[in-house]
């Protein structure tokens, strides 16, 4: 393979996953490729001499009248094979699109090609190892690309062509040091993939790089501390703002309003919390960070909140309204330690070769990474790498280059951001640092984990029978390739490991038993080690989380007050023995987090009511206030139901393109029950997606595109993932079954999302009280005639969607 051959990308449309069991081409795309330009493009219909399912036909748009009259696959066989000769092939996911033309070929009597081949999955997994995702319409959309009428061979051929490029370019930009390692490491690409690397040659040298324990690694961005400086006065009338701020201010009053109620919480001299819930799209990250950010004394600013996606807006937000005010302010995102990657271990286990070809294909990836992170959070990089063990082993502690890194612009920063478990372990250690008792100011904005993370971290679970039976299976085990000492090592340890469950079986003493407990996992620890080493690949299950149980079981050491609890239960058909530590929650609450607050500011479009109350229950020097921020948005229009099928409402809307709908049923046997009603009665260009079925919540999600026709069936478990920015409710829902509504919270919560859009429609069946409750947000479309064609009826329900 060379730079000077001609590239065609291959993208076919098939009526079946494979030409054995039936399938048949339908459409064939190609687009050429010389001298890293396009040249030229190939698109044919191809008759497939069977029907297309209407699947397929919802998929790809291609209609049987489309082929009726297209040419048989023998008859442009001779064509396709001419232009492939002495090309090399492209395509995304090239084992399912070359095989298959091939199998086409051999089955109509012609040679099969052997041709060199590229997989632009593979390229785009290395070297864009943070894309959402690796579907053809993901990295489109990722990059900018132009993809109109996707999974249509000669569209989807022609984007992939500019996919390709944008990735050679791409490859070129790699320091020299990981090109050399991509050109000739062992990693399991797809057929001629890695020649295709071995052809790059690098552009110029990064001054961006350096090389840390044999790696090429992002160079960290200097940090500079801000300093004592005078600031500019808080602006109090809507006037002021908007001569400070001109468009960055929403035109609402709400905004506004939210500005002045927060200066005057932070302008108290007394110690005390305020819950304030807003309406949606008011602008109120930009609302409480004005104020916070012009008063001196909230320095150090601490804002916890588990959406990600939030951080990088809180982060941007404040270095804009930095700029625009001309004051110097130093933001900060930390994690815990083990969120960043160690990069001495990973260099260590590059050399390891005996891993699986996933793993092998996972650090090949980390090593473009690692030349894009400014952070090194491993998150970055989750995309198509779920269950990798690697993952767990490259790990960082507090010695970490990342951690550090991180660590140290944390120190010289006036404004900290971090979700609520970082906050938990690090808190402590960051006021003794900067010599404080007090956070002047924390705010949370969707704060709706913050109670069961709480929790979480000063509580632990032990299964001892579990550990109690695998202790027992390994000591009887013909295990090979161990030493004498490491056998004598294992019975020894595994002998004390099951005396001291014994011993916590048979005393109720708390402080000990944790003793006990901790001893136990180290020995368990260990033997996972020892196992390891002499190549024991299968540990128990039970034995994975022996780390971060270790680590909660000295937390909860360090503790006064510890409640206890045994379990006996039925876990798989096996008895369970389960003892629970825990810190009483309230307890935490006070002592662990507000005791260690001036001023907490609690935000949300949503707050739960036993988060509200939780929240509020606060130690008596502690002022409590509450408030609501209220907007002229507009109400949701709600459709009723009555007696008429959900399925003919879908129907009626269905028969425009109105963008994605979302389907709320109870639990997943509902979702398959109504999966299998639609799938046959939806005739329309609509795709459906369910959960559990088509792929599961976090997939759908992020993979949801709102403009594409897509029925998505989901239980109400979307609705525990609503508060995070980067996830919104499409503007239709329909909830065909009124127990969705229990707790009625549920409703708050959706018709709260749903304004998000300037024009939205819920259809469902809501009672008098439930109308009644939320009479000011809801729009009832009374003259709806269930009766008549309901057609008609959307047709102008739906005029402004």
């Amino acid at each position: 393979m060379n730079a000077n051959k001609t590239f065609v990308v291959v993208d076919l449309e098939t009526t079946g996953q494979s030409v054995a069991k039936g399938g048949r081409i339908i459409q064939i795309g190609m687009t050429f490729i010389k001298n890293r330009r396009i040249i030229d493009h190939f698109e044919s219909f191809v008759n497939p001499a069977q029907p297309i399912d209407r699947n397929i036909q919802q998929l790809t748009h291609i209609s049987q009248k489309e082929v009726k009259n297209a040419p048989y696959f023998e008859e442009i066989a001779p064509v396709i094979q001419n232009l492939l000769t002495d090309t090399v092939i492209i395509a995304h996911n090239v084992n399912f699109d070359y095989p298959y033309l091939n199998d086409e070929f051999a089955r109509t009597g012609f040679p099969e090609l052997t041709n060199a081949a590229i997989d632009t999955v593979q390229l785009a997994q290395i070297l864009l190892p943070t894309a959402p995702g690796y579907r053809l319409l993901d990295l489109t959309t990722y990059l900018n690309i132009t993809l109109n009428n996707a999974h249509r061979a000669n569209a989807d051929a022609h984007a992939t062509a500019l996919l390709f490029l944008s990735l050679w370019q791409r490859a070129e930009q790699l320091p020299t040091l990981v090109l050399q390692q991509l050109q000739n490491g062992n990693w399991p690409l797809l057929r001629q993939t890695q020649a295709f690397l071995q052809l790059i040659k690098a552009k110029s040298k990064r001054s961006d790089i350096e090389v840390v324990s044999q790696l090429a690694v992002k160079k960290p961005t200097p940090v500079i501390e801000s300093g004592p400086q005078k600031l500019p006065v808080y602006p109090t009338t809507a006037q002021d703002k908007a001569a400070q701020f001109g468009h960055w201010l929403t035109p609402k009053e709400a905004q506004n309003e939210l500005m002045n109620r927060v200066n005057v919480f932070i302008s108290k001299r007394a110690d005390g919390i305020l819950t304030m819930l807003t309406a949606p799209k008011i602008g109120k990250t930009l609302g409480y960070l004005v104020p916070l950010l012009l008063n001196a004394a909230s320095k150090p600013l601490m804002l916890l909140t588990n959406d990600e996606s939030l951080q990088i807006q809180q982060r941007e937000l404040v270095q804009k309204i930095a700029k625009l005010l001309d004051i110097r302010v130093q933001v900060a995102t930390l994690y815990d330690a083990s969120d960043y990657i160690d990069v001495a271990i990973f260099n260590q286990l590059c050399q390891r070769t005996e891993d699986t070809a996933q793993v092998q294909f996972f650090k090949a990836r980390v090593l473009v990474w690692l030349t894009q992170t400014n952070t090194g959070l491993l998150h970055e990089i989750q995309v198509g790498a779920s269950n990798i063990p690697l993952i767990d082993e490259i790990r960082s502690d507090a010695s970490g280059l990342f951690f550090k890194r991180a660590q140290a612009t944390v120190d010289a920063s006036d404004v900290l951001i971090m979700n609520f478990e970082t906050y938990f372990n690090q808190a402590n250690t960051l006021l003794t640092a900067r010599h404080l008792k007090k956070w002047p100011v924390v705010t949370m904005e969707t704060p709706n984990q913050f109670v069961s993370d709480l929790e979480a971290f000063y509580h632990v679970s032990i299964d001892l029978k579990a550990l109690q039976n695998s202790l027992k299976s390994i000591v009887n085990q013909e295990i090979v390739g161990l030493t004498h000492k490491q056998r004598l090592f294992i019975k020894q340890s595994v002998g004390e490991a099951l005396k001291l469950i014994r011993q916590i079986y048979q005393s109720q003493h708390t402080v000990t038993n944790l003793k006990r407990i901790e001893r136990l996992l180290i020995i368990i620890s260990r033997l996972s080690e020892v196992l390891q080493i002499s190549g024991h690949s299968s540990l128990p299950r039970e034995w994975q989380s022996v780390k971060q149980q270790l680590a909660k079981v000295r937390r909860l050491q360090q503790q006064t007050v510890i409640e206890n609890q045994i379990d006996e239960t039925l876990v798989n058909d096996q008895k369970a023995i389960i003892y629970h530590y825990r810190v009483p929650i309230t307890y935490a609450y006070h002592n662990m987090f507000i005791n260690h607050i001036h001023k907490l500011l609690v935000i949300s479009e949503y707050l739960d009511t036993k988060i509200s109350e939780f929240l509020r229950d606060t130690p008596e020097n502690m002022t409590v206030e509450r408030d609501f921020i209220h907007n002229d948005t507009q109400a949701i229009s709600l459709v009723q139901l009555g007696k008429t099928s959900p399925i003919l409402h879908l129907q009626a809307m269905t028969q425009k393109n109105i963008g994605e709908i979302v389907v709320i049923v109870p639990d997943i046997e509902r979702v398959n029950h109504w999966y299998q009603k639609l799938r046959h009665v939806i005739t329309t260009d609509y795709n459906l997606v369910a959960e559990g079925i088509t792929g599961s919540l976090e997939k759908i999600q992020r993979q949801s595109h709102s403009e594409q026709p897509n029925i998505v069936i989901l239980t109400p478990k979307v609705l525990t993932t609503m508060w995070l920015r980067d996830q919104e409710l499409p503007r239709i829902v329909v909830v065909p079954e009124r127990s969705v509504w229990q707790p009625v919270s549920r409703l708050a919560l959706v018709l709260t999302e749903m304004q998000r859009h300037p024009a939205a429609l819920l259809v469902t069946q809501l009672n008098a009280m439930q109308r009644h409750r939320f009479k000011s947000q809801l729009k009832i479309i009374s003259n709806l005639n269930h009766k008549q064609n309901l057609i008609t009826q959307y047709d102008h329900i739906l005029n402004d969607f």
